[in-house]
């Protein structure tokens, strides 16, 4: 096990659990400023957790606060997710905290030797996802493209100067 060390990098993104998205912006932004929120409905994720294919199905916000994303995930169904655990036993909240890679093989060895293990990973939009069930919070690794960067800059320009108007703003995928 390592210890002592920065692990995976500096946190890009915090994600959140909730059964209401707009609520739930509602009060990150009444709160910490935080927004506009870029929502995405129904977006189902083909992945394998657990080493078996899953259809996870989700509504998803982000907005940012600086340099980090947040994220709020309000899961659809009952497919197996790295989501399930918390909705089955009704924790709602932080979930989970993301990091990004430009080695997604070498980070999931790190982890390994880090005494986590891989149990989700997702294919989506450009980017490659592996989550990593940790204590009490999970871990994410994101390895992206050109695409979904050029998707997460464009929500990013949008909380510099926003005006507080729009709260959450439907992107169709």
């Amino acid at each position: 096990m390592i210890t002592g060390s920065n692990l995976f990098g500096p946190i890009t993104q915090l994600g959140y659990l909730t059964d209401d998205i707009e609520a739930t912006a509602r009060a990150w932004t009444d709160m910490l400023g935080i927004g506009p929120w870029t929502l995405m409905q129904s977006v189902t994720m083909h992945a394998t957790m657990n080493g078996e294919a899953s259809d996870i199905e989700i509504d998803v916000a982000l907005a940012y606060k600086d340099d980090v994303q947040i994220e709020l995930i309000k899961p659809l169904n009952d497919a197996p997710s790295p989501y399930q655990e918390f909705v089955k036993a009704g924790i709602w909240g932080l979930h989970h905290v993301q990091f990004e890679t430009d080695d997604m093989e070498a980070s999931i060895e790190d982890a390994r030797n880090a005494g986590l293990e891989p149990v989700c990973k997702i294919n989506q939009g450009g980017g490659v996802f592996t989550y990593l069930k940790g204590p009490g919070v999970w871990f994410e690794l994101i390895q992206t493209g050109p695409e979904l960067l050029g998707f997460y800059e464009m929500i990013k320009s949008r909380s510099k100067g926003w005006d507080h108007k729009n709260l959450l703003d439907t992107v169709e995928l």
